[in-house]
């Protein structure tokens, strides 16, 4: 058991202690008397305490999950994003037709934009994927801008970026702007 599932059964082992103190406390109590409101109040707000916990177990255990694939999404997209200013800058560097801009520039601003995703417990193995995707439309927008490849793979490059932003739109439910469920 790793520590993050010690931890939740440890303060939900807390809450039910205090949840039956409370019972123990209002059992002592005749329905009549004034003490028993008292602490039947207190005991309807630990067990409600004890709810809102519960709902929130199953985000608390995926979060180590999440942390992992908001790290994973970050750096790829700033990975790409990185490359693809490279790109551009070796089109003038080499001295490359100018046309390469016409695919590089929309691949870099597009990377860009993937760096600012926000990644919740919801939808973090979708933006994983999306970014694995990154990676490999980036490495086929290289090799086909540095002639390493045919021109021809730039429509398995557009796609490609079709597969990646239809990765992370359907994980918003079509907002582009990265926006939480």
């Amino acid at each position: 058991m790793d520590s993050t599932e010690q931890q939740i059964e440890e303060q939900l082992a807390q809450l039910q202690q205090r949840v039956g103190a409370r019972r123990a406390e209002v059992l002592k109590y005749d329905v009549d008397d004034d003490g028993f409101v008292v602490e039947f109040a207190r005991l309807a707000h630990a067990v409600g305490k004890l709810v809102e916990f519960e709902k929130a177990i199953p985000e608390r255990l995926a979060e180590p999950e999440r942390r992992r694939s908001e790290r994973i999404v970050t750096w790829s997209w700033r990975g790409q994003a990185a490359v693809g200013a490279a790109l551009i800058a070796l089109v003038f560097v080499l001295d490359h037709s100018t046309w390469w801009l016409v695919l590089l520039i929309p691949h870099f601003m597009a990377t860009v934009a993937g760096c600012f995703q926000k990644v919740d417990a919801g939808q973090h193995r979708e933006r994983r994927f999306g970014a694995v995707g990154v990676h490999v439309v980036a490495l086929l927008v290289a090799l086909i801008s540095l002639s390493v490849i045919s021109r021809w793979f730039v429509i398995a490059a557009v796609l490609g970026w079709m597969v990646v932003a239809g990765s992370v739109l359907d994980s918003n439910n079509g907002d582009a702007k990265g926006a939480r469920r």
